[in-house]
């Protein structure tokens, strides 16, 4: 990743003329045929578990992105969709011409990096993945922030059952109660309602459940954004603040895409991919604890 390799054989010779630096470590240089069984068949897992143990010991050197005032974790839920070769990757279904993976990430807002990837092929909505997602973090006492393809009604239930609060956009034919009948609170450049679902489909899903509905008005751009949520703690200000968050698991897959080697892969199983995944993500965990440990700031490119 961090020297640009593209095949196995660079690689190779990228060990060989570290061979001094190896010996150190009491390791050798590897062949490619090596290298290549390896990436097939040794668990992605490895590398999984290596970006864990490195968070977990220098996770002191990433909190505090996320104002004391939130008392729940807050994670951000997003994918990204990676094209791929579909006659090279014939499991990675996407369009009729073109292949396609989809990494399914959530990302902690405190520490900006990501603590799920999820992997499935293109094919596969967000909606069906994110139930998985957010179950893998473990705690029910979160807030999930998604953009505006994750609206659903039974994955708003879900969470809503589970104790999971979450703040997304609402869809613009969405059909509501009127909203004057419940208002929280009014400001100048706030709106704060209360509401149900009255559509059918709604109604069979939600039934008479109330959801929170946050509107605010962009004074620069004269643009009016509505947020959806089943958090009644919070202030109008605070779900706005926390969907303007979301923004960073979009600049880390920027981050990821325009830095590392994750565009184009040295294998072509489901394993070696997700193995380049997550090395990709040891790789910016480590730039990241060198940036911070740095006595002069300079950018991740």
């Amino acid at each position: 990743h961090l020297a640009g390799c593209d095949s196995l054989r660079e690689i190779e010779d990228g060990l060989i003329s570290a061979v001094g630096k190896l010996q150190h470590m009491a390791a050798k240089a590897m062949g490619r045929t090596t290298l290549a069984y390896a990436n097939e068949h040794r668990s992605y897992e490895t590398a999984q578990k290596l970006y864990f143990r490195l968070l977990q010991t220098y996770k002191n050197l990433f909190r505090g992105h996320l104002d004391q005032d939130y008392l729940r974790p807050v994670y951000a839920l997003d994918s990204t969709t990676i094209s791929v070769c579909l006659t090279r990757f014939r499991w990675a279904h996407y369009r009729r011409a073109k292949g396609g993976v989809k990494l399914h990430t959530v990302l902690d807002e405190d520490i900006q990096l990501p603590v799920v990837m999820n992997m499935t092929h293109g094919k596969r909505a967000d909606v069906k993945e994110a139930k998985a997602a957010i179950e893998a973090l473990g705690n029910k006492e979160i807030t999930v922030v998604m953009d505006r393809g994750y609206n659903d009604y039974a994955l708003f239930m879900w969470l809503t059952r589970r104790g999971t609060k979450f703040v997304t956009r609402i869809k613009d034919n969405a059909k509501t109660t009127r909203l004057k009948d419940d208002v929280i609170e009014e400001a100048e450049n706030y709106g704060d309602y209360g509401f149900r679902f009255t559509q059918e489909q709604a109604q069979k899903v939600c039934g008479d459940t109330r959801f929170r509905l946050v509107q605010w008005h962009d004074l620069e751009n004269d643009r009016w954004f509505e947020f959806l949520s089943n958090d009644f703690d919070l202030t109008a200000q605070q779900i706005a603040d926390l969907y303007r968050k979301r923004r960073q698991i979009e600049l880390f897959f920027k981050k990821l895409k325009q830095n590392l080697k994750i565009k184009s892969f040295i294998g072509t199983s489901e394993n070696a991919v997700m193995t380049q995944i997550w090395t990709a993500a040891v790789a910016t965990l480590l730039i990241e604890i060198l940036r911070r440990i740095a006595r002069y700031r300079w950018s991740f490119s």
